[in-house]
């Protein structure tokens, strides 16, 4: 139960930041940067349904088309012209931590349908996945925040 109140915290906080950045940032990438904030927030929405579709087979990602856009290897210089307003974003991020939160409360202790090796570093267990996407969400989180000063 602990990994799923870090993982609120951690969306939450996402939450907060995105909702504070002006919108017309959210597309601009500064030099040093790989990525846009609009990229790093979908990037964290798409991830975390990837990593954690592995950790249980029945978790199913209501946005797969997403991930054209937003999975590694993307960048924003490749998208097409349509793609999730900010807005779009930021009720994905906050249904998916509801949906996280509900479908996960149960089944943290069980093994992952599909182990993950990230570096040497197996995600073998739901709980391990749920850490690893908090973890990651937390770096992007940084990247999102920096992007947001940059661009003030």
């Amino acid at each position: 139960m602990e990994s799923l109140k870090l993982f609120s915290y951690s969306r939450t906080s996402t939450l907060i930041l995105l909702k504070k950045l002006d919108e017309k940032g959210w597309d601009k990438q500064p030099s040093g940067f790989s990525n846009t904030i609009r990229w790093n927030a979908g990037h964290v929405y798409s991830t975390a349904e990837d990593y954690l579709a592995d950790a249980d087979t029945q978790f199913k990602n209501p946005l797969p088309e997403w991930d054209q856009l937003f999975l590694d290897g993307t960048r924003p210089a490749d998208w097409p012209e349509d793609i999730p307003s900010a807005k779009e974003i930021i009720q994905a991020l906050e249904e998916q931590k509801g949906r996280i939160e509900l479908f996960f409360k149960d089944k943290l202790d069980q093994n992952a349908s599909t182990t993950r090796d990230v570096n040497g570093t197996l995600l073998d267990k739901v709980d391990s996945s749920l850490q690893f996407v908090t973890w990651h969400e937390g770096i992007h989180l940084g990247v999102m925040n920096s992007l947001g000063k940059v661009l003030q």
